[in-house]
């Protein structure tokens, strides 16, 4: 029921951008992750731990349905949590697949969430609204970009 399910482009994008850069041992925080699909690609590709989290129960639970269909995955964990209401963990990677407002409205808090040198991964934003995401990301450097169906992925570096 939550979304991300791979079918989107917006997910494809994502997943992409986290096949583009080497996650061995790093921490991953997926900022609503839906169906958990971006969380569990993580763990997948080497990250050492990953933690998704969204604000809506269905999409929590259907994050664990999706875990508990991927027995191999163990290095994951999702937890109901408003994105606006608390701080986020410090952590290497964090995903971000929402649309282009809620993105600029959570530059402050993404960014917080990463150390010096953390890597964000945005998509959900249409290509007209790539340069005012980006403009809120000023802390941030794009190092990777694609567009699919009129919508862009994002991979910045903080600076």
């Amino acid at each position: 029921m939550g979304f991300g399910t791979g079918h989107h482009a917006t997910t494809r994008l994502c997943l992409a951008a986290l096949q583009a850069i080497p996650l061995t041992s790093l921490v991953v925080l997926d900022v609503g992750t839906g169906s958990g699909v971006l969380a569990i690609a993580a763990d997948r590709l080497g990250a050492a731990r990953a933690v998704g989290i969204d604000s809506d129960p269905d999409a929590i639970q259907s994050a664990h349905e999706n875990l508990a269909l991927n027995p191999g995955v163990t290095r994951v964990r999702f937890e109901q949590a408003d994105l606006s209401a608390m701080p986020l963990p410090i952590v290497d990677v964090v995903t971000a697949n929402l649309t282009g407002a809620l993105l600029i409205r959570s530059a402050p808090a993404l960014l917080a969430a990463l150390g010096s040198g953390g890597t964000l991964i945005l998509s959900g934003l249409l290509t007209h609204e790539r340069g005012d995401v980006c403009a809120a990301f000023a802390a941030a450097a794009v190092i990777w970009e694609q567009e699919e169906d009129s919508w862009v992925g994002l991979i910045m570096k903080k600076v």
